[in-house]
């Protein structure tokens, strides 16, 4: 995912390849009882205002953070798909 240390605009870096700063934390994998798991997993990206506002009105992106979060929380933990679904309760890839 992103280093906690950086406070880029996760989706400008990734998809535009700008340098925005970020300023608001979003879980890549939310919802009930998700978020503290997420914070205790370090899936959580930095995104500015815009673009966390439209991960969360019109969902662009969160599909692909949540895809993301997942492959990443699998191979730090050397986990496999059924581990990660114990954990979180469903699957994303």
């Amino acid at each position: 995912m992103q280093s906690p240390t950086d406070t880029r605009c996760y989706i400008h870096l990734k998809y535009m390849g700008l340098e925005v700063n970020g300023n608001e934390v979003h879980h890549c994998l939310h919802g009930t009882g998700m978020r503290p798991l997420a914070d205790a997993d370090g899936l959580c990206v930095m995104l500015c205002r815009t673009c966390h506002r439209a991960l969360h009105d019109k969902r662009y992106h969160d599909r692909d953070l949540q895809v993301l979060a997942q492959m990443a929380w699998q191979e730090h933990n050397n986990k496999s798909t059924a581990d990660f679904i114990a954990r979180y309760g469903k699957s994303y890839l």
